[in-house]
């Protein structure tokens, strides 16, 4: 029974690492893609209201990925207690970095997903 939980918990870690890699990517080229809307606007000396349906459109977007990202924060959390509950406290099932500690994630979830 044992070995069928850490096998369920390794499947749900390689899963989760990178979904947290992929978004924290999305963020990465929203980013830049609203950079290179401004800063092509300004190179190509197009009026300020060139490209600004667009932009919004790009920002939104940014901002639900930020609100995605801290709900998979909280998920990670949440998983961490569950493997201590489900008694793989002491089993690392594929971290590549630090979980995010409970109280941080839960405090900084609640306050960006609200």
């Amino acid at each position: 029974m044992l070995n069928n939980r850490l096998s369920v918990a390794r499947t749900i870690a390689s899963e989760l690492h990178p979904a947290e890699a992929d978004l924290d990517n999305a963020i990465l080229h929203a980013s830049r893609l609203a950079i290179a809307v401004v800063e092509g606007r300004r190179e190509a000396r197009l009026p300020i209201n060139v490209g600004q349906e667009g932009l919004g459109g790009v920002v939104k977007a940014a901002g639900h990925l930020v609100e995605a990202r801290a709900a998979l924060i909280a998920a990670h959390s949440a998983f961490r207690k569950d493997k201590d509950e489900i008694g793989l406290r002491a089993v690392a099932v594929g971290d590549l970095w630090d979980c995010p500690k409970a109280a941080e994630s839960d405090d900084f979830a609640a306050a960006n997903i609200a």
